[in-house]
């Protein structure tokens, strides 16, 4: 499938992007959660510019990716374990 053009602002900076035209709601849904943090926490934490508000939303969704790939990881540990017994007992 060929790439779309599409316009996104992070920050109040527009980026420009080629993307596969699936993609596009998720990017644009992407940039508008950046942009909802980027707002909290400049509602509630003192910063010194853009940018120290750039570094906590990237902390912020990086920790939660990183819990979702560790949850992700044991629950298919978990479940190649259950498909083992499972298969163990089919083989009696």
């Amino acid at each position: 499938m060929s790439e779309i053009p599409i316009s996104v602002n992070i920050c109040e900076r527009p980026y420009k992007l080629m993307v596969d035209p699936e993609d596009e709601p998720l990017i644009r849904e992407a940039a508008r959660k950046i942009n909802e943090g980027l707002k909290s926490y400049a509602r509630n934490y003192a910063f010194k510019d853009n940018q120290d508000l750039l570094s906590m939303v990237a902390l912020q969704y990086t920790l939660n990716s990183l819990k979702n790939e560790r949850g992700l990881a044991y629950r298919d540990r978990d479940l190649l374990g259950r498909l083992q017994q499972v298969d163990r007992i089919l083989s009696l």
